[in-house]
């Protein structure tokens, strides 16, 4: 195919903060949460960053991805931690003024 006819490729970096407002499970901590986002990521992004104060915990994840794809990776995040019953954690991407629960993005 003549090379102007391809679909251009729009590559973006999207940095996704993951929030937690409560406790985590006693059986599943944070790098558990590290854990399953980075296997949900795959080489996609990678979780960059993390911390703890007054109003709970986050997780600071970066994607490098096509722009069409930038959402079905927030979905993907989503599902890991909805099917580790973490469905009530919040990701919000930094675009957005205010995030959503994982469970509300699948």
């Amino acid at each position: 195919m003549p090379l102007f006819m391809r679909d251009r490729v729009r590559i973006t970096r999207v940095f996704i903060e993951v929030i937690g407002r409560r406790p985590l499970p006693e059986y599943f901590d944070r790098d558990d949460v590290e854990d399953a986002l980075a296997e949900a990521l795959g080489s996609d992004g990678a979780v960059t960053g993390a911390g703890t104060g007054e109003t709970g915990w986050h997780l600071d994840v970066e994607i490098v991805v096509d722009v069409a794809d930038s959402r079905q990776v927030l979905r993907r995040l989503a599902l890991a931690l909805v099917e580790q019953d973490l469905g009530w954690v919040v990701l919000r991407p930094e675009q957005e003024p205010s995030g959503r629960p994982a469970q509300e993005i699948v």
